[in-house]
C-alpha cells in the first residue's frame, strides 16, 4: 500500500472514533433531516461500485472505498447539547460552553411541532436551532445548566 493510502486509512479511523465519541456525549440532539440517512449510504454504494468496477489496482480500490467511508461518516454527524456545552458542528473540539450563554429564547413551531432555540452570547445572536424535544424538557435543561443570571425566555406565539 502507498503511504498516502495508509495516511487516508488512519485519517478515516480517527474520524470515525472521534465522531462516535462526540455522538455519545450529546444528551439532547438537534433535529436532523432524515433524508441524509438515505442519500449518504446511496452515495457510498455508488462510490464502492465505482471502486469495484473501475479501479485498476488494489491501492486505488482501497482509496475509493475509504472515500466512500468518509462520505458515510456524514450519517454519524450529530449536533446538540451536552452537560456543559452546545455542539453546533460535530468536528468542533470545544463547542460553545453553556456558561458563556447570556440569554436563551425558546419557541414552539406550530406547523412542525419542533422547538426553536435561539441563544445570545457576548451580545451576539447565535443560529436558530431546532429540537425534537418538548419545550418543557428544554426549559428544564437550560434552567439547570445555564449560568446564574442568564435569561431564559419562552415565546408562546410568533408575532
Amino acid at each position: 500500500m502507498n503511504f498516502f493510502t495508509i495516511l487516508l486509512l488512519v485519517f478515516t479511523l480517527v474520524l470515525y472514533l472521534y465522531l462516535i465519541v462526540n455522538r455519545r456525549a450529546i444528551i439532547i440532539p438537534i433535529a436532523s433531516s432524515k433524508k441524509r440517512y438515505v442519500i449518504y449510504p446511496f452515495l457510498m454504494g455508488v462510490v464502492i461500485w465505482v471502486a469495484v468496477t473501475q479501479a485498476i489496482d488494489v491501492d486505488q480500490r482501497i482509496r475509493t472505498i475509504l472515500a466512500g467511508l468518509i462520505l458515510l461518516s456524514f450519517v454519524l454527524d450529530k449536533k446538540g447539547l451536552t452537560e456543559d456545552r452546545l455542539i453546533l458542528n460535530s468536528l468542533d473540539l470545544k463547542g460553545i460552553p453553556l456558561i458563556e450563554i447570556d440569554r436563551v429564547v425558546l419557541m414552539e413551531d406550530e406547523l412542525t411541532q419542533l422547538v426553536k432555540v435561539n441563544y445570545f452570547r457576548k451580545d451576539r445572536r447565535g443560529p436558530v436551532l431546532l429540537f425534537d424535544e418538548t419545550i418543557t424538557e428544554l426549559a428544564i435543561f437550560f434552567s439547570t445548566h445555564l449560568k446564574e443570571g442568564s435569561k431564559l425566555e419562552i415565546v408562546t406565539t410568533e408575532d
